[in-house]
């Protein structure tokens, strides 16, 4: 809470008076990552000694409990930092929770809510048991288009191919990646291409993080220059307005959308605080290149987030940008290209509204019939 300091002076001495100032914030949406979690088998290869899920007691992409440990904490964090924000008392109409329909997703989203709303007061059900059930929604993943994009949008395949067919990212590409692509090929016996490198780079990483060791072969394309790879990858995803539409455009409508009826009044329920996205590293990955915002150079850490608060200042609405990745203790504060780091709302919506899609035509590939999906794999 935010103090104005006055001093009061009478005949003899004075006196400071600290006067409680009115918060500007209105709304905050969140939108984050999962917490540490084991690899899928689209990440292994059949070779691999530690292919078998067996070597995985959660199963196969399933939160680990250092991924338990990480999103409750990032629950703790956003408690501290919103905690006069929310109060102390949980309430449906504060919070709405949302997740992919994942299992590491939804548990990501329990974890957060356990940390963010410990029971306190009447809240609390049984003494021994520091916590209470705050609920989450999801849509099927085919319907999902704000955060599971790629399984939603059939489009994102045709588009991703047209960008892979361009001279210059072809030539790039092929440069920079065939030698990576053939060692990879030849010790996985996978086809491998930029995304499916994308892919095995998170397999070799998750297998790291868990203490497998990884075959000496993976030495020469882990981490680089695999990891570089798998972040150009988003940066494909984003490389024109058709797929800045498709992989963050549903989502910044969405969040639009309800930060414009919080500020018209015509939000439902009134008394709402805060929006919550339990989401991929793709979704932060995108949405930030999407509003060229941040220049990616990394894969958004387990539990990392951002934040969109909207604000009023001196009568004017206006939206502050955050991004934690955990390089320093507090979320980094950033700026679209032609807006300060308190963005007012129409200016917001202008840098943005040509990346917000009109309706779900630009979601749906024009090919459909003819198109094989390979993209619609849960990372």
């Amino acid at each position: 809470m935010k103090f104005l300091i006055i001093f009061a002076f009478w005949l003899g001495g004075f006196q400071v008076l600290a006067v409680e100032q009115p918060s500007t914030l209105k709304l905050v949406h969140v939108l984050f990552r999962h917490g540490d979690r084991n690899p899928e088998t689209s990440s292994l290869w059949e070779t691999n000694l530690y292919y078998n899920e067996s070597f995985y007691r959660q199963g196969y992409g399933q939160l680990t409990n250092n991924g338990k440990r990480t999103e409750y904490s990032l629950g703790q964090a956003l408690r501290e930092r919103y905690d006069d924000f929310l109060g102390s008392e949980w309430n449906i109409n504060y919070i709405d929770v949302r997740s992919s329909d994942v299992n590491r997703t939804k548990m990501s989203a329990l974890l957060v809510n356990a940390g963010l709303w410990p029971p306190e007061d009447d809240d609390v059900w049984l003494s021994s048991f520091n916590w209470q059930p705050v609920p989450y929604n999801y849509l099927p993943s085919e319907d999902d288009k704000e955060i599971l994009f790629y399984m939603a949008c059939s489009k994102l395949d045709e588009e991703i191919d047209k960008v892979l067919e361009q001279d210059d990212i072809k030539n790039y590409i092929e440069e920079r990646y065939n030698s990576t692509f053939n060692i990879l090929a030849e010790n996985t016996g996978k086809t491998v291409d930029l995304f499916e490198a994308f892919l095995l780079y998170f397999g070799m990483e998750i297998q790291e993080e868990l203490g497998f060791p990884l075959e000496e072969w993976t030495q020469s394309v882990y981490p680089e220059p695999l990891h570089s790879a798998a972040v150009d990858y988003y940066y494909i995803e984003t490389n024109n307005t058709i797929l800045r539409k498709i992989t963050s455009g549903y989502l910044l409508n969405k969040i639009l959308s309800d930060t414009e009826n919080k500020i018209n009044g015509n939000i439902s329920p009134q008394n709402r605080k805060m929006f919550f996205y339990s989401g991929h590293e793709t979704n932060i990955a995108t949405l930030l290149l999407t509003l060229e915002a941040y220049d990616l150079t990394d894969i958004p850490p387990y539990g990392g987030y951002v934040l969109l608060e909207l604000h009023e200042i001196d009568g004017v609405n206006g939206l502050k940008l955050f991004y934690q990745n955990y390089e320093q203790a507090d979320p980094i504060p950033l700026k679209l290209p032609n807006c300060d780091y308190f963005c007012v709302y129409d200016d917001f919506y202008q840098q943005v509204q040509d990346i917000l899609p009109t309706s779900d035509t630009d979601c749906i590939a024009s090919n459909l019939d003819k198109l094989k999906r390979r993209r619609n794999i849960i990372v």
